[in-house]
């Protein structure tokens, strides 16, 4: 299939039991050799939900091996994602094969929810442009829905996401209202229904109905490989989030000239579809909104992504930021917490993974040197029967010390239930780290706590091998693991991220008036947020004379600074109000210049200078 179709005639096209009857056997045989022996959350999941998915596994196992007529292939499907649906993560998948891989359903127009008078409403937020059956004038952006079939709309997600895989009630309904229009079939079968009777008021408030039909179409299949770079996505979100955006935005694909007003702060041309930095005026104050759609990195890596991170935030008003990652469903880990420090003068503590304690793990971490650091731990676990190797950090805490804090004022996150993984590891880093409040728009966010390998990841790692278990699967079916777990650090160290996600400091229950006017009930909230922080200003200008350091300060907030040269405490100041200059004697040939800011003892900013040939200068974006 190469272009949208009914899904009818789709159905229609599809070949049934494509699979032999050894190939639908090696199928589960492998989805049970990574539950049971690979999956780092399977003890925490059968405790938490009472599911039995390894018994549930060999008993597919054992009826697809009876003599006679093979059963319909379906069920075989349908039981798999069932058994994996159960753990209820998002990372750990059964994808399906070919002709449902690589394909998707939708309806053309989508949903935003909000909430009024206590209910969830919902309101079309986008529609699709030139669809013929969407000739009626009346629908469109803003008018509310309020039947499916006749159902009311708001039973209808909430039935919709009984079935799906998200790690707490939060992340089931945000994911029911992201995929109620836009679908997937390489993770879940298609719609029962052929089309859907849809009731909606109309801008006078009339009740009036309109029947669409659901379509076909192909959708990107690239699975996120994450054996060299540690990476925590969710998938299928992404793959959906591509796919809303050709359908309802192609022009923010096709590089298409975006009209920008006075507001935007430009961003590099390869990460327009990653950031978006705008100025925010609120009740007289002006804040900076930085966007963050993913922590994926694009052709500029991870180097590429923090540095950009960095110099939109230099670029934004010093009076306080919006951070926002509602939406995000992750990327590398790495990117994540590196960008977590240049909002810090603090170091970051990463949040350190765990691999279930197994013989196949640690087969996995004696054969590959980036799982070296895992490795004694492993051994150690196996001979005293614990169920977990020790908790190590994908970002080794020396390369937190290129990043540079590059942000001073207050900050404030923006999250929502589908924040997932790298997004989730994000948020908890900045929540654990103090950097600042956590506003949601739902209670919780997507609480994917781990790292994801593909099937394709666990072959490749005992690439070369003996009597290597793992087995690609046919027709494009595809099986997919959290291979380590995260925990949390700081005042919930120790505690899981997987489920318990990070429940936000405040909550801002979605308006009408967000939908239709940019979020700008949601910006309030933030910025009266914002408004409970101090704010600071920490510039610092360093000049050389005589084997001294003369610092000119500017400050705000702030009554001390702290000068360290090439590693040693040499001379601290204390400040009111914009002081005069600061001479620091004795640093003739000074490589490294380190000044901390502090108010009331506690550390909240940092300039860093870095000798470049004969000049000290100030590091301003992630070290070479």
């Amino acid at each position: 299939m190469t272009q949208a179709v009914a899904l009818t005639d789709f159905l229609g096209t599809t070949e049934a039991g494509r699979l032999n009857p050894a190939q639908r056997r090696l199928i589960v045989e492998q989805a049970l050799l990574l539950v049971e022996q690979n999956y780092a959350l399977l003890p925490f999941k059968v405790a938490r939900y009472g599911i039995n998915p390894l018994q549930r596994l060999r008993l597919l196992l054992q009826r697809l091996g009876r003599d006679g007529d093979p059963e319909l292939e379906w069920r075989m499907h349908r039981e798999l994602l069932d058994v994996f649906n159960s753990l209820r993560d998002l990372h750990t998948r059964y994808t399906l094969p070919q002709p449902f891989n690589g394909v998707a359903v939708f309806l053309p127009f989508l949903l935003k929810e909000f909430t009024e008078d206590g209910r969830r409403r919902y309101l079309v937020s986008r529609r699709q442009a030139e669809q013929v059956e969407l000739d009626d004038p009346a629908f469109g952006f803003g008018v509310e829905v309020t039947h499916w079939n006749g159902v009311p709309v708001a039973r209808a997600i909430e039935r919709f996401g009984e079935g799906l895989p998200g790690a707490n009630a939060d992340a089931r309904h945000a994911r029911a209202v992201q995929m109620f229009t836009v679908r997937s079939l390489a993770f879940a079968a298609p719609p029962d229904e052929e089309w859907i009777t849809l009731g909606y008021l109309d801008a006078s408030g009339l009740a009036r109905e309109i029947r669409l039909t659901w379509s076909a179409t192909p959708i990107e299949t690239a699975a996120a490989s994450s054996a060299d770079t540690p990476l925590g996505v969710d998938v299928e979100g992404a793959q959906l989030a591509r796919l809303r955006a050709e359908l309802f935005a192609p022009q923010a694909l096709a590089g298409l000239p975006v009209a920008r007003s006075p507001e935007m702060v430009p961003v590099i041309p390869e990460l327009t579809t990653v950031f978006e930095a705008r100025r925010v005026t609120v009740g007289g104050r002006t804040v900076g909104h930085l966007r963050i759609r993913t922590f994926m990195p694009t052709g500029s890596g991870i180097v590429g992504f923090v540095r950009e991170f960095a110099r939109l935030l230099s670029a934004l008003p010093p009076d306080g930021l919006v951070l926002d990652v509602r939406g995000n469903g992750g990327g590398a880990v790495v990117a994540s917490e590196l960008c977590l420090q240049a909002l810090t003068a603090r170091p970051v503590e990463p949040e350190p993974a765990q691999f279930a304690a197994t013989a196949l793990n640690l087969r996995l971490c004696r054969t590959n040197d980036a799982l070296q650091p895992w490795l004694r731990s492993m051994e150690q676990s196996l001979e005293c029967g614990a169920p977990y190797s020790a908790g190590v950090p994908f970002t080794e805490r020396e390369w937190f010390e290129a990043v540079p804090q590059s942000y001073f004022g207050p900050v404030v996150l923006l999250t929502d239930a589908r924040c997932y993984s790298a997004t989730d590891i994000f948020a908890a880093g900045f929540q654990d780290n103090g950097i600042g409040r956590v506003l949601g728009a739902d209670g919780n966010t997507g609480a994917g706590g781990g790292n994801v390998w593909q099937l394709g990841d666990l072959i490749g790692a005992l690439a070369g091998q003996k009597e290597i278990p793992f087995r690609a699967l046919p027709l494009g079916a595809g099986l997919s693991l959290v291979i380590r777990r995260v925990l949390r650090v700081g005042a919930n160290a120790g505690t899981p991220l997987e489920d318990y996600g990070v429940v936000p400091d405040e909550r801002h229950h979605s308006t009408r008036r967000d939908i239709l006017e940019d979020d700008a009930d949601l910006m309030a909230a933030a910025v009266k947020l914002l408004e409970k922080s101090p704010q600071r200003r920490f510039d610092v200008e360093l000049s050389e004379a005589g084997g001294s350091l003369t610092a000119v300060l500017s400050v705000l907030g702030l009554d001390r600074a702290d000068f360290e040269v090439d590693g040693r405490p040499r001379f601290s100041a204390d400040l009111g109000g914009n002081p005069g200059p600061v001479e620091v004697v004795g640093c003739a040939g000074a490589q490294l210049v380190r000044v901390r800011g502090f108010d009331a003892g506690e550390l909240v900013a940092l300039r860093t200078f870095v000798r470049r040939g004969e000049t000290l200068r100030p590091l301003e974006t992630l070290a070479d």
